[in-house]
């Protein structure tokens, strides 16, 4: 027997399967997609479903590598009260026209001096405000928000974190998996004489009170940066008790811990050999989805270490102040590492393109005085809505 050969009608449209479209969507940008949801009501309800968002985020995310889709996040200062309109850019448009990209308008969030980003993760960027008491009695406080800059959507306040006579505050935000639930970690410390820990706060996104888990560990580097995010773990760096700040140069006890968000419980990780010799802190970085450490050696070099999957330390790289042209205490981190051997390099007021193959310079980019990048909070646009399950 023959098979059969069914025909369509000329006049009859072809027919995709609703799991096809779905595929197909989502690898379009999120602004193609907002206007799509306009197209029909089974689009619309297609777009917004939870796991249409999971399946675009990973879409998404498996793009990191692609400096047209990895994005950077940045502020840039509007008046003398230090209010900011806070912005991102693919790393193509930053090597290729930053002038342009600092001064456009879309997708801009415009924050008073009160505010300042702590964290990114999965699209969305947190940001914290904070509220000084009048007097005494008065106990300061803060509150974190909930922006995805893609979709143009803002959370309202979280609840009131209060905290007496506590400085200073550093926070982290993340993704815990396993309960699918953003998180936001507060370290509470004050120093006089001694380091004084407190309990750290935890505010799962969407509830309506933060929480108490066990004193972080270790004392935070001074002036550190918020906690970086990393597979399910929020990571910082700081030293192990000492009894006054004027010690904090012993680089022998400098650590690095980080906080699984499922189990909310600490670990310490392994530090690289550390040949400081230098008055600068080491920094941690994120690059590639890998923690890294950066610090100077002999106050001539800049080192770059990265820690692999088998949590061991290796030098990815090693470069003298000599051949990037630039003070040494002016550089100050890596932003990304691409190609065969190129590196863009974030200094003070300018971005660089190194060559570590020939050791030279191939392009430096001027950075306007008015612009503060956030090198360590990379996202990539998605779906996920900041107002949590």
């Amino acid at each position: 027997m023959q098979p059969q050969c069914h025909l369509l009608d000329a006049e009859s449209p072809p027919i995709l399967h609703d799991e096809l479209i779905g595929n197909i969507l989502s690898w379009l940008p999120v602004k193609s997609l907002m206007r799509f949801r306009c197209v029909c009501k089974s689009w619309k309800s297609l777009i917004s479903d939870p796991q249409f968002v999971k399946l675009h985020l990973r879409q998404s995310s498996a793009k990191n590598g692609d400096l047209a889709h990895l994005r950077l996040v940045f502020e840039r200062k509007i008046d003398n009260t230090g209010n900011k309109i806070v912005s991102s850019c693919s790393y193509n448009e930053l090597i290729e026209n930053l002038t342009t990209v600092v001064n456009r308008r879309n997708s801009h969030f415009r924050l008073k001096n009160k505010y300042r980003v702590i964290g990114t993760c999965n699209g969305l960027i947190s940001f914290v405000g904070v509220q000084l008491g009048a007097g005494k009695e008065d106990e300061d406080r803060c509150w974190v928000q909930f922006w995805n800059p893609a979709t143009r959507s803002k959370s309202p306040k979280t609840p009131y974190l209060y905290h007496p006579e506590i400085e200073p505050v550093t926070f982290g935000f993340g993704y815990d998996p396993s309960s699918e639930t953003y998180k936001v970690v507060a370290l509470l410390f004050s120093v006089d004489d001694d380091y004084h820990p407190h309990p750290v706060k935890v505010y799962n996104m969407g509830s309506d009170s933060w929480r108490s888990i066990p004193a972080f560990p270790i004392f935070p580097s001074p002036f550190c940066s918020d906690g970086i995010y990393l597979n399910g773990a929020l990571i910082w760096s700081g030293h192990h008790y000492v009894s006054h700040l004027d010690r904090v140069g012993d680089w022998d006890k400098f650590a690095i811990v980080s906080l699984d968000l499922a189990t909310e419980t600490y670990a310490e990780l392994s530090v690289p050999p550390l040949e400081m010799q230098s008055d600068l802190m080491p920094s941690l970085d994120l690059l590639r989805d890998c923690l890294c450490v950066s610090h100077v050696k002999n106050n001539t070099h800049f080192i770059l270490w990265q820690f692999g999957v088998d949590k061991s330390w290796t030098c990815l790289l090693n470069v003298s102040y000599e051949y990037l042209s630039t003070p040494r205490h002016s550089l100050r981190c890596v932003l990304c590492v691409y190609g065969n051997g190129n590196v863009l390099l974030l200094i003070e007021d300018e971005v660089i393109l190194y060559d570590l193959t020939e050791n030279r310079v191939e392009l430096r980019v001027e950075i306007p005085t008015n612009i503060y990048c956030y090198p360590d909070k990379n996202y990539v646009e998605s779906l996920v809505s900041p107002y949590g399950n």
